[in-house]
């Protein structure tokens, strides 16, 4: 009897499918650090910094900085509402300031936990007439291996506004573990894709590690 496919084969695959897409795009690592803690019954407070490390001029220096709330109303509901300060760096076009709210539905299917999030979010750029974009992620959770939590997902980007098209696309693998009791890490790698002036780039990858921490 055959047997079938693990999590680990399923990764492994993801990440061969991942390596044959033609990038002619950037190699970004960012950094993150992200904190959070009680406020009151299901309602946390959260606070993330992220630097971009790349040779890309026009990434090199930036650095976001988030703030907001979360709310588990449920288990299988998450609100957040959130401010993100982005700063562009000396050689970007302007810096930008984001104020966005997110609405995750998730529920188990057998052994794998799927995930929809929605999110709307109002960008403000310097020098830029302001809009919205509202992005949709879909997230697959594979069972651990051992203490190690993988995790597959697809996001789409649709930006409102004089260009009121579907801009972008975003396909990441990673997972996540405990490093301590109230400290874990997420490392996530992640290909991502938009269009300019009517035509789809080559995209970036991006390399995420992201240091949490719960008070």
């Amino acid at each position: 009897m055959k047997k079938k496919p693990g999590v680990f084969n399923l990764i492994l695959l993801s990440m061969v499918c991942m390596s044959t897409v033609t990038v002619a795009g950037d190699f970004v690592y960012r950094p993150e650090t992200a904190l959070s803690g009680p406020i009151a019954d299901q309602l946390r407070w959260t606070a993330s910094w992220e630097p971009h490390i790349t040779s890309n001029v026009q990434q090199a220096g930036e650095t976001s900085l988030v703030g907001g709330l979360s709310w588990k109303p449920m288990n299988h509901v998450a609100v957040a509402s959130q401010f993100k300060q982005v700063s562009k760096g000396a050689n970007a076009n302007s810096n930008e300031s984001r104020a966005y709210i997110t609405l995750e539905l998730n529920g188990k299917t057998g052994p794998f936990t799927l995930a929809v999030r929605n999110r709307s979010e109002y960008r403000m750029k310097e020098g830029k007439d302001n809009y919205w974009r509202y992005r949709a992620r879909f997230k697959i959770k594979f069972p651990k291996i051992g203490t190690v939590a993988p995790f597959l997902y697809e996001e789409v980007f649709y930006e409102f506004g004089d260009r009121d098209e579907l801009n972008g696309n975003e396909a990441g693998i990673g997972a996540g573990l405990p490093l301590g009791d109230r400290i874990g890490l997420v490392v996530d790698l992640r290909y991502r894709q938009s269009k300019s002036d009517g035509r789809w780039g080559n995209g970036d990858i991006n390399l995420l590690t992201v240091l949490k921490y719960s008070f």
